[in-house]
């Protein structure tokens, strides 16, 4: 899914700028859904979480008069998320300051192929805006989400496993089979990775990759893992890894012959991807 890190929208300096406007029944849903229509997309719907951390972020962005997915405090837009009470499966942004008015956003979120991507995505159900006045601008921040399934991480993990296994079939490399131990690793650690806002391949208290596989039962003799946050979808993520040589070894390692993945959203970056793979031999 696509998402914009902000960009600041320009005007002539002729007009004054009024106060922004407080969110609500303001036609925004009303563009957004017209928009998706014509692209034969189904509607979203605006979730009360949603809008409740949007607002939180875009009020956060006007009092320090920037951008940006994460704040001075370190509080970022996907802490909100989650403090709100909404688990995503997948999540995208804009965040944007200049516009005026929801016709104004709107329209700058559909000008560029990457900021309509949200938009035009029929996985996304849910959205929420928020904007806010300061430093002499409006601050806008849009959330859309589909909400997180059990189902909806199996798939997102057996997507990784197929894109992973493609890349193997291209180098004449046997395919890797799922492993519900090393799957547990996997996700239990993307689980951790996002509880305790940490991003690394040791834990806080210096436990490693075989050490996880071993806690969930695995018993290859060999452990590879590699991690990724920020990701918003199987395929970018995959295609991030086999543009990392450190994590291609891993994915192309002929000797490597089980998988599994973990997926968790939340904390700064968003997203975190595991996979750890096992040798059988």
């Amino acid at each position: 899914m696509a998402r914009d890190f902000g960009v600041d929208v320009a005007d002539d300096g002729t007009a004054e700028h009024p106060p922004a406007p407080p969110p609500g029944d303001d036609g925004f849903l009303g563009l957004v859904n017209a928009a998706r229509s014509r692209h034969g997309v189904p509607p979203v719907t605006l979730d009360p979480r949603l809008i409740r951390a949007a607002e939180a972020h875009a009020a956060a962005m006007a009092a320090h008069g920037a951008l940006g997915a994460e704040c001075p405090d370190g509080t970022s837009l996907f802490h909100r998320i989650a403090a709100h009470g909404y688990a995503p499966l997948t999540v995208a942004e804009h965040l944007v300051s200049g516009p005026r008015t929801p016709d104004a956003f709107v329209d700058y979120c559909l000008s560029g192929e990457e900021r309509r991507g949200p938009l035009r995505d029929p996985a996304v159900t849910h959205v929420g805006i928020g904007r806010a006045s300061g430093a002499g601008d409006v601050f806008w921040t849009a959330v859309w989400a589909q909400p997180f399934t059990p189902d909806g991480l199996r798939r997102f993990a057996s997507e990784v496993i197929t894109l992973t296994n493609a890349e193997r079939a291209a180098a004449r490399l046997a395919p890797l089979a799922p492993d519900p131990r090393l799957t547990a690793a996997a996700q239990a650690h993307s689980d951790d990775m996002v509880a305790r806002d940490f991003y690394d391949h040791t834990s806080p208290e210096g436990r490693q990759p075989w050490d996880r596989a071993a806690t969930a039962g695995a018993t290859h003799r060999g452990i590879g893992e590699n991690i990724a946050c920020g990701q918003r979808g199987p395929a970018e993520v995959v295609r991030g890894w086999m543009n990392s040589p450190g994590h291609r070894a891993n994915i192309l390692k002929p000797a490597f012959t089980h998988i599994g993945v973990g997926y968790a959203t939340g904390s700064r970056a968003g997203t975190y991807w595991t996979q750890v793979f096992g040798a059988s031999r």
